[in-house]
């Protein structure tokens, strides 16, 4: 990867709609060569996906909730499985401390979050314990940050 990928990159992640062309201009190259360029890093597992950010509030999904677990560390590989089969689960995070795992849950409400995820969580075998921490207000969320580091 080198710098016109991440220069690609950082238009993309400000906005995923960017046409080919208008990213070509901007960088002076040829629109062809944006295009393969992006091709690659599809194939090559770098862009894994083009989503959207959506404002939860307006899809009355009010509550954001980050949760730490605590697990048998034998049964990792069972416990993670059966979380991404949760769907109001966004992201699954491994940690050193304090939790062995860090969940990011987005849902309608106080018993969406109760019935369709706590209680779930809490009949996977392997989950020896839980801490909720439950957000008022979101400040400020993207889908990733593009840093230039030593690029090779």
């Amino acid at each position: 990867m080198d710098e016109l990928d991440i220069f690609i990159l950082k238009f993309l992640s400000k906005n995923g709609r960017m046409h080919s062309t208008d990213i070509a201009k901007e960088l002076g190259v040829a629109t062809s060569t944006i295009h393969k360029r992006i091709k690659n890093l599809e194939s090559e597992g770098i862009i894994e996906n083009f989503t959207i950010i959506t404002d939860p509030s307006k899809l009355d999904l009010n509550i954001t909730t980050f949760i730490g677990l605590n697990i048998d560390s034998s049964l990792r590989i069972n416990i993670i499985n059966k979380l991404n089969n949760i769907e109001d689960i966004l992201e699954i995070y491994e940690l050193l401390e304090p939790y062995d795992l860090f969940l990011k849950v987005r849902t309608f409400d106080i018993n969406s979050l109760k019935n369709n995820v706590l209680r779930i969580i809490n009949e996977i075998e392997g989950v020896l314990g839980s801490s909720s921490l439950i957000t008022t207000r979101r400040h400020k969320e993207k889908a990733c940050n593009i840093l230039i580091k030593d690029v090779k």
